[in-house]
């Protein structure tokens, strides 16, 4: 369950991708050297053929122009990004969330990226990175997805920075990597002039998963809440996502309140809204109104461009007047 939530729930050098000095295009070789969870990993020409194993991961394989490569995917824990929906529905399904052997060999990758090594260590059916690289299949995993108990990695967004400029060794597109890590820099840059005189306002970040009641606690998501201008309420509770009681919630009645919609469509919000208005109606956050609605891959999802949107979208929510001019 917490895997789940820590995918459904990334920008320097601190992300399990590797570092700087560890993603690089070899001197005078003709192939490509990269690090993925401490693993050096050698490729002999640019792949073409990708298998990823959530939707998010998809935002920076297009933003970085490679979009087009990736064959097939697992549905992964995330809703993709609604430009990229028609597209990525169009491909094959390797499975709900582990890929098979069998669906892999199948669809003939050259590289495989995940957002959790959980997903390829050989558990649940889900080969290991061993076995794929015995198929010929590279293996990279995204930033913050190596830790083998998600629940200690505290990984933000800096991580991002460390995949846009692997994969931009990885696919010979260093240059377009350079631009979009330059671009995303700007936006969270930003957002921090903006709202670095602005009181921070005390937040809750919860959601709802098979019944029982979680919030952000720390790790990426928590850091876009920092990043936003925000003081997240449970940052003492251990781990990333934290099962609480909604009687938690009321004690603490924070300022505002976000919500993670993992379907990322209108349905969701209602369902979001209305469990918000029937569970705490004595929050201030829910009396007066101060609730957002977010995509989740906006806050928590690996390997994604999508948390920089939501560091700027969360900021206008919780400092309206910090954005008033432009």
């Amino acid at each position: 369950m917490l895997s789940t939530l820590v995918a459904l729930a990334a920008v320097g050098v601190t992300g399990c991708g590797g570092t700087d000095a560890g993603s690089r295009q070899e001197s005078g070789a003709s192939g490509i050297t990269f690090e993925s969870c401490s693993r050096t990993v050698e490729l002999d020409r640019v792949p073409e053929r990708v298998v990823i194993t959530t939707d998010a991961i998809a935002d920076t394989l297009f933003a970085l122009g490679v979009g087009d490569r990736i064959v097939a995917k697992t549905r992964g824990e995330s809703a993709p990004a609604p430009e990229l929906k028609d597209r990525l529905a169009a491909l094959p399904s390797l499975g709900t969330r582990n890929p098979s052997v069998e669906a892999l060999v199948a669809a003939k990758p050259d590289l495989l990226i995940t957002d959790q090594v959980e997903k390829v260590s050989g558990k649940l059916g889900s080969p290991s990175i061993a076995e794929l690289k015995k198929l010929g299949i590279a293996t990279y995993v995204v930033g913050g997805g190596c830790a083998a108990d998600l629940r200690s990695d505290t990984s933000g967004l800096d991580a991002l920075d460390t995949d846009i400029q692997q994969l931009g060794t990885i696919f010979g597109v260093k240059a377009d990597a350079r631009k979009l890590a330059d671009k995303l820099r700007g936006s969270l840059d930003d957002v921090r002039r903006r709202t670095a005189q602005e009181p921070r306002q005390e937040v809750a970040e919860i959601s709802q998963v098979a019944g029982q009641l979680y919030v952000t606690s720390g790790g990426l998501s928590n850091d876009v809440l920092q990043r936003a201008g925000g003081k997240n309420v449970f940052a003492d509770l251990p781990g990333q996502f934290a099962p609480v009681s909604p009687e938690q919630v009321v004690a603490r009645n924070p300022r505002a309140i976000i919500v993670d919609n993992f379907t990322a469509t209108t349905k969701g919000r209602n369902e979001a809204v209305a469990f918000l208005n029937r569970t705490f109606p004595t929050v201030d956050a829910v009396k007066e109104g101060r609730v957002l609605v977010i995509d989740a891959a906006k806050t928590g999802a690996r390997g994604s461009t999508r948390p920089v949107e939501g560091v700027t979208e969360i900021a206008r929510f919780l400092h309206p007047g910090a954005f008033r001019t432009q």
